[in-house]
């Protein structure tokens, strides 16, 4: 069978050979040597489809190394992209033209095996091979790889849409011109030069200076002097009546089968050139306001940190010339540098903030300091929003500045004289029949707020507003007149009835001669009025003032040498007194004397700085609980007489209150001292209660009660009831003058005979329970010292007064001291020796304590310092903690208070 089959395809081979040959003889046919080279594939399949023979490029273009591999072996009809219809129309004879992408994969995949993978664009046309009867004897199949050409084809195709799209997005047209037909033709839009248009015929329609430079580069590019040239060109426009602007790019080409040809393109430019010549007026204009105002165009480069700026003396006015920051801080004000530099930060930063502040400049070219205003905002951005440029303007108006201060100055005199003469000036418009005025309480000091007559009226005295009625009238009716009249008037601003004094004249006249505007004055006469009573008045304070203050001296005098004389007579009696009873008697009055003394100092300070105006508070959080309890056990020792109770009304454990702790004391104190000294039998009871979100103390006593005709002079100043009793006289009025400056109130009920009950309410913040907060200065500050040895303790005492330093040797006489007489030698010895505390006066020659205590804090923050001065006021002690001292203690000191800084243990 196979030999059967085998002879049959060689006999079927034989056959085609000899019909090939014989259309081969008969020319139809290329020769072999002919198609075995031609540029395209030929393969030569029979009348079934088994291929016969193919050429070199067929070979090539299908990747196959071995003809053999396929000739007589594939079949044409066997092919994947050969389907039923094709193969009769192929068979058909029909001659059949095909284009396809052609799959190397797919073909691998059975029908022959080629070395390729890839995909190409396949070309293809088969036609039938007959002989002269016109029989099929087979099929010639003519390929083609065509991917390169078809991709180039496709990017030159591309590559014109996208110039088209260009053109016509930029409004460009083009145009060929043949140089032998002196013609012109539309290559793309609209361009002037219509299709055949002659050279002649755009001639007419061209600005004559335009043609002839065209007709130069028309000739320049024929002679090959140039390749490419431009020119911007007029062309008069019918409907516009105008010339517009056209810029056109050409060049010579012989691309076109060799003919030569000028290929050039269009834009009408006419918009941007005047646009262009606007920009250049506006720039013309802009720098000529900027030159006339003294105007700088400035802007920021965040990335360069310089600045770029036009008419700018810094930079010598060349615009060109960028300028750094440290230049622009050069020429600023050292005043001024510091929110200078703040803004340059703030846009080295990058923050998106507007830029606007006023600084003084000096250059080479100015005599002198120069008031600017400088104006900035964000300009440019990256693509992170950050600001990259800033720009702005700077104006030089010093001239402006000067004007506006002396404008200021002269407006500042003219309110000020005004104002300080209690003067208003109005205007009065007849026919609006509105009042203007400035400083006037009527419109609420409201210069640009309209007054109407009915205001004035509203705001005068009953007895009075029928001769303000009047002189209305008279201005309404246009009289022609001076007037000056007199009225009282009072509005929300003031407390009493005003006296004025107004004074008016016409200031405007129509043609008639009718007043048709009123300027005048109106004058506050309350205060000269007022100022011969206030001066009787005050000479008659003045004369009281001076004999209370006489009679306050000569009390002084004897309420001071009272207990001076005692101190000094039984500090004598002490120095010759050997009975130690009796030493102890007498110190107990030297010291009964010596608080008393205290006290009296005490209430004259207090009363110069009520005088003065800077009574001091320093409010605290302390418990009133605690304070009541201090007090009771402090009078109680004081209550000698045994007829006398004394009693404590604490309702609260532990209450706590916001106030001045030590000013409360005196006050309360105030109040206890003068129970104590008024009651001879019955009983003293203090105490205290929360009322109307403040606290309330008050003393009550069965003393011997005060008339009802003197109790209004309780709390004056330099005012004792009982000349024979010790004091000054001040205790209350300084109680008084706490209480009020602390916005609270002071009072006492009080009967002849029966007892006084003094009060006093001040307004606090006020907790009821548990507070472990210390209010005590002294006690927050406290440094202690360890269990020592005494004579193992160093004490520095730096003090300048031999007396002071001898008195504290003396109460210290057991610790181991060392004397420093000025603030320089303190530190020194603080620097060199080891010491366990320090006792500094503030005030000492050279270097005082506070300074001397600052520098120590320099280079010894742990040693314990103590203030012991006699400045006694609580800024004193106040200072001297802010300088570092721990403590502090005012003279005179007592041999108590000083030990009892050895006493404390941590």
């Amino acid at each position: 069978m196979k030999q059967s089959e085998a002879k049959t395809c060689d006999d079927n081979k034989a056959s085609f050979e000899n019909d090939m040959s014989e259309l081969l003889h008969e020319r139809i046919l290329f020769t072999e040597s002919v198609y075995s080279h031609l540029p395209m594939g030929i393969e030569i399949y029979d009348t079934k489809g088994i291929l016969r023979s193919m050429n070199n490029r067929a070979q090539q273009m299908y990747g196959v190394d071995d003809r053999d591999m396929v000739i007589n072996k594939i079949n044409l009809f066997d092919s994947p992209y050969v389907d039923e219809e094709l193969k009769m129309k192929i068979q058909s004879g029909e001659d059949i033209f095909l284009e396809f992408e052609y799959d190397f994969a797919r073909v691998n995949q059975g029908y022959f095996t080629s070395h390729y993978q890839n995909t190409i664009i396949y070309e293809a046309k088969v036609i039938p091979i007959q002989n002269k009867q016109g029989t099929i004897l087979g099929h010639m199949l003519l390929t083609n790889d065509v991917t390169a050409t078809k991709e180039a084809d496709y990017r030159t195709e591309e590559s014109k849409k996208n110039l088209e799209m260009a053109m016509e997005t930029a409004n460009m047209s083009s145009w060929v011109y043949d140089i032998h037909k002196k013609t012109f033709n539309t290559l793309y839009g609209n361009p002037i030069t219509q299709d055949d248009m002659t050279i002649e015929e755009l001639q007419k329609q061209i600005f004559p200076q335009d043609y002839t430079l065209l007709m130069q580069l028309f000739s320049r590019l024929i002679n090959k002097e140039t390749q490419k040239e431009q020119i911007t060109l007029r062309s008069y426009d019918k409907s516009e009546k105008q010339y517009r602007y056209y810029e056109s790019r050409m060049r010579l080409s012989t691309e076109h089968r060799g003919k030569p040809l000028i290929i050039g393109t269009q834009l009408d430019v006419t918009e941007k050139i005047r646009m262009t010549k606007k920009t250049q007026d506006l720039l013309a204009k802009r720098e000529l306001a900027m030159k006339v105002n003294d105007i700088v165009h400035w802007d920021f480069d965040v990335l360069t940190q310089k600045f770029e700026s036009y008419n700018d003396p810094v930079n010598n006015y060349a615009s060109d010339k960028l300028i750094t920051v440290e230049e622009y801080q050069n020429v600023i004000h050292p005043d001024d540098q510091s929110f200078v530099n703040d803004a340059i930060q703030s846009m080295l930063s990058g923050q998106k903030i507007n830029i606007d502040f006023t600084c003084r400049m000096q250059t080479k070219y100015d005599d002198s300091w120069q008031y600017c205003t400088v104006t900035g905002i964000p300009f440019e951005y990256n693509e992170n929003g950050e600001v990259i440029r800033f720009t702005g303007v700077r104006q030089n108006i010093s001239k402006l500045h000067q004007l506006n201060e002396e404008l200021k100055e002269r407006n500042y005199k003219m309110e000020l004289t005004f104002k300080t003469i209690g003067m208003s000036y109005w205007d009065f418009n007849v026919e609006s029949k509105q009042f203007r005025a400035f400083n006037d309480p009527v419109n609420d000091y409201q210069p640009e707020k309209p007054t109407l007559p009915a205001d004035y009226l509203t705001a005068a005295h009953p007895d009075d507003t029928e001769q303000i009625r009047k002189t209305i009238e008279n201005m309404l009716q246009g009289t022609n007149k001076e007037f000056s009249f007199q009225y009282r008037s009072r509005t929300k601003w003031d407390q009493e009835w005003q006296t004025l004094v107004v004074t008016g004249i016409p200031s405007e006249t129509d043609k008639k001669g009718n007043a048709i505007r009123y300027t005048g004055i109106t004058f506050n006469n309350t205060k000269w009025e007022n100022m011969a009573q206030e001066l009787k008045e005050m000479k008659e304070k003045a004369e009281l003032s001076d004999r209370l203050k006489s009679a306050f001296l000569a009390n002084m005098s004897h309420e001071i040498r009272t207990p001076l004389n005692a101190i000094v007579g039984f500090s004598e009696l002490l120095v010759d007194c050997n009975d130690p009873d009796e030493k102890a008697e007498y110190w107990q009055i030297i010291e009964s004397n010596n608080e008393l003394l205290l006290r009296l100092i005490n209430d004259i300070l207090d009363l110069s700085k009520i005088e003065s105006g800077i009574l001091e508070r320093k409010p605290e959080k302390f418990s009133i609980s605690q304070v009541c309890d201090e007090l009771y056990t402090m009078i109680q020792p004081k209550i000698t007489n045994p007829d006398v109770e004394f009693y404590q009304d604490n309702p609260y454990p532990d209450c706590w209150v916001c106030l001045d702790r030590n000013r409360l004391k005196q006050v309360w104190m105030n109040f206890l001292t003068n129970a104590v000294k008024c009651t001879r039998s019955g009983y003293i009871k203090m105490g205290y209660s929360t009322e109307k979100d403040g606290i309330r103390i008050y003393v009550k006593d069965t003393g011997v009660g005060i008339p009802e005709k003197l109790q209004s002079q309780v709390f004056g100043r330099f005012q004792k009831l009982n000349d024979f009793a010790q004091g000054t006289g001040l205790g209350l009025a300084i109680s008084k003058a706490i209480v009020e400056g602390a916005g609270g109130k002071i009072g006492l009920f009080s009967e002849l005979g029966a007892g006084s009950t003094f009060w006093a309410w001040v307004p606090c913040e006020i907790h009821k329970q548990e507070c472990s907060e210390q209010s005590d200065l002294f006690s927050k500050q406290q440094t202690t010292l360890d269990e020592t040895d005494e004579k193992d303790i160093r004490v520095l005492v730096a003090e300048d007064n031999d007396s002071n330093y001898s008195l504290v040797w003396h109460m210290l006489k057991d610790y181991n001291l060392t004397r420093a007489v000025n603030g320089i030698e303190a530190v020194e010895k603080v620097r060199n020796e080891k010491f366990d505390i320090v006792l500094m006066d503030l005030k000492m020659p050279i270097m005082g304590g506070l300074e001397a205590t600052r520098k120590i804090r320099e280079f010894n923050k742990e040693i314990p310092i103590v203030a012991l001065t006699a400045n006694a006021f609580d800024s004193d002690r106040t200072n001297a903690l802010e300088a570092g001292c721990n403590a502090f203690l005012a003279k005179p000191v007592k041999k108590k208070q000083l030990l009892d800084l050895f006493s404390m243990k941590e």
